[in-house]
């Protein structure tokens, strides 16, 4: 039989969620199961297993696997990498020591900075210099390379990163270098800075090169036990060896196997990339094309912002104080999750993370030892979860525990009863989401009011409608499968390489014809990688971007273009300034122009898997679709009214038809999520499967 079977998984902190795609039937199935940290690939396989055998099949019948993980993420968290060393030009030995000017807490004399990923003894120089305009102003001392390797070898390193001055302009010198150290260290990674970013800035191309670098051996360990894992027809998933099993990057495109041993530094906060991707997917479904999304996890809560249908790309991040200069979906990540711990701190205030509860032990009511209460026990406390609920399917909870962790550790001290300091959790939780959209919304110029919130994640639908009563958002739309939507977006999201020129010159200085030529050499670059995918020429599409700014800042905007509209070039001007103005609030028309660079993204479309469309019901939910009432306790809001339970109908969601209308108090159950109605909700189910909800004022 054909392979008709498409499959994902994401490893998060505390769950690992697997979805399966019949290509002939269009029917999903999902399922969730806890994260196995010590190898995260046996809960990987686990999970697949699982959405597979709802679907009555098995490995033979997969024809591509998506993946996205936390491996290069919590390798920098945990600083856990490979052994690392640098190489760079003579005289710049502290280079990432000394990085920038800007400091997270400027005034904080006893804030300690983390320790860099290379160590100050296996940093190495060489001499030679670069010039600017690409001249070599002192041919590269190839003895001292020499040297730094023999050092780098008796050091025993697993890794090495190169960069040198200027590199951007001339590639000659870091790629000979890599060539000496490659001879000399046979079984070491080598990164040079230019094949991971060949753009201007020192610091911050140096820093994501030594990630890259830091990264490839905990990477390559990881994707060949879970290849092999794949493939193995006994104890793993029987998957054919030509099967495509293709990694989420961090701006929401997919990368082969292949790309990601080679350049793991693009998996870094991919994580929550491909919700992003699937929410702005299924939100275009619904009619919906400005959102704010949710993902509330175990461990942390990511906050994005889609405009038109399009997530905000940056190419600016940083994972633990550590530089990365790459394409990345801008994506504000908060420490509130279902695990994050309630405390109370010296000053007698009640809060709820970032400390979490992780995997293991996790919450309290898993039944795992542990005895911090957390949000998830909040929840359970208060009804959101059923004591008889069985969480990702098979977790039963402990209700009696989560509730003598919350009453020993918070109500007591606190003087108050156990549903208040439950109540009083979530409000917490809920107040550092708010900030955290607000990041990204309000501090960006936008009114949150202008977009509907979606909350996804484990948790996320439990929590959205609080959220958005706070921030005002009239409106919240809960997606399909909202705890695997990550998943989702493996399956979705395309094919995609980025290229990037710096080229510093006046606008006026420089022509279209000179402007075009630039971009075109890009163009060929990103076709040559879609040829090596096979990705047919009607797949594909070039997104190119020029990098501008004001004469005299330091930093620039991308300014989307089209070669190919009569006049482009003319109207540049106009773009930016409208572009620094949609940014900053302002824009200076009579100032001078500066180029900084030119960016090519090469897309390759995939056949997007249609979704099913639910079957049409009338305004009441059928009979067989409640399955019962709870008592929920609802905290109140700032009105001074108190906290209290209601009565709160309960719904199995995959019962709930197109059309049903549903009004708050009233709780939605599916395996991967619950989504709680508010008193004075109302609840449409969409057609495709979304549950649109307008929150009550």
């Amino acid at each position: 039989m054909t392979p008709h079977i498409r499959v994902a998984s994401d490893v998060g902190g505390t769950f690992t969620d697997s979805i399966a795609y019949d290509e002939k039937t269009r029917t999903i199935t999902v399922s969730k199961v806890s994260t196995t940290p010590v190898n995260r690939a046996l809960g990987t396989l686990e999970g697949l297993r699982k959405a597979l055998s709802l679907q009555g099949g098995t490995g033979a019948d997969v024809a591509y696997v998506g993946h996205g993980m936390t491996t290069a993420t919590n390798a920098v968290i945990q600083r856990n990498g490979a052994k690392t060393a640098f190489l760079t030009n003579h005289g710049f030995r502290d280079i990432l020591e000394i990085g920038r000017q800007n400091r997270p807490t400027l005034f904080d004399l006893t804030k300690v900075k983390p320790e860099p990923l290379v160590p100050r003894e296996l940093c190495f120089t060489a001499r030679g210099r670069i010039l600017p305009t690409g001249e070599e102003l002192q041919p590269l001392d190839e003895s001292d390379v020499r040297e730094a390797g023999a050092a780098m070898k008796a050091a025993g390193v697993e890794a090495v990163a190169i960069l040198f001055l200027h590199s951007y302009a001339n590639v000659a010198h870091e790629l000979r270098a890599r060539d000496i150290l490659a001879d000399m260290l046979p079984d070491v990674a080598i990164s040079a800075s230019v094949e991971v970013n060949a753009e201007f800035r020192e610091y911050e191309r140096g820093s994501t090169a030594v990630l890259n670098a830091y990264l490839r051996p905990v990477m390559n360990r990881y994707l060949s036990s879970l290849s092999g894992m794949l493939q193995d027809e006994k104890e793993g998933l029987g998957l054919a060896a030509d099967r495509p099993v293709m990694v989420m990057d961090a701006a929401g495109g997919l990368m082969s196997l292949e790309g990601a041993r080679l350049k793991p530094v693009h998996t870094v906060l991919s994580g929550p990339a491909g919700g992003v991707v699937a929410s702005a997917h299924v939100a275009k479904l619904a009619g919906i094309a400005d959102i704010i999304t949710m993902d509330i996890g175990g461990t942390s809560t990511d906050i994005s912002l889609i405009r038109g249908g399009r997530p905000e790309i940056t190419r600016s991040a940083s994972l633990e104080t550590v530089p990365i200069r790459l394409p990345v979906i801008d994506i504000n990540a908060i420490g509130a999750g279902g695990g994050s711990i309630a405390w109370i701190d010296d000053g007698g205030a009640l809060r709820a993370g970032p400390m979490s509860a992780e995997a293991v032990p996790g919450p309290v009511c898993y039944r795992r030892g542990a005895t911090l209460p957390t949000v998830t026990d909040a929840n359970l406390v208060l009804g959101r979860f059923s004591p008889q609920s069985r969480l990702g399917g098979t977790m039963t909870l402990d209700l009696d525990g989560a509730l003598k962790a919350i009453d020993t550790v918070i109500a007591k001290p606190l003087g108050l009863d156990v549903y208040e300091a439950a109540a009083g959790i979530l409000r917490v939780a809920h107040a550092n989401i708010v900030r955290g959209i607000r990041v990204v919304s309000v501090e960006r110029g936008y009114d949150p009011r202008d977009f509907a919130l979606v909350p996804f994640g484990g948790a996320g639908p439990m929590h959205g409608s609080p959220v958005a009563r706070e921030l005002k958002m009239p409106r919240v739309m809960v997606p399909p499968t909202p705890g695997i939507l990550c998943a989702l977006g493996q399956l979705i999201s395309d094919l995609r390489h980025d290229f990037v020129e710096t080229h510093v010159v006046a606008y006026e200085a420089m022509t279209e014809t000179e402007a075009s030529a630039r971009i075109r050499r890009l163009t060929d670059r990103a076709d040559s990688h879609l040829d090596h995918d096979g990705v047919a020429r009607e797949n594909r599409e070039m997104e190119v971007r020029i990098d501008m700014r004001y004469r005299g800042q330091s930093f620039e905007l991308p300014v989307t273009v089209d070669p190919m509209t009569p006049g482009w070039w003319a109207i540049l001007p106009d773009r930016f300034h409208a572009a620094h103005r949609a940014r900053f609030g302002h824009a200076d028309q009579s100032a001078a122009l500066e180029i900084a660079g030119f960016g090519v993204t090469g897309i390759g479309r995939i056949e997007t898997p249609v979704l099913p469309e639910l079957e049409r019901g009338g305004p009441g939910p059928s009979e067989d679709a409640r399955i019962g009432d709870r008592q929920v306790y609802y905290e109140p809001g700032d009105t001074g009214a108190n906290g209290a339970f209601q009565t709160a109908a309960v719904y199995a969601r995959d019962k709930l038809k197109a059309g049903n209308v549903i009004a708050g108090p009233a709780i939605i159950e599916e395996v991967s999520s619950t989504t709680v109605l508010y008193p004075g909700d109302r609840l449409t189910v969409h057609a495709s499967g979304s549950l649109i909800v307008e929150v009550a004022a």
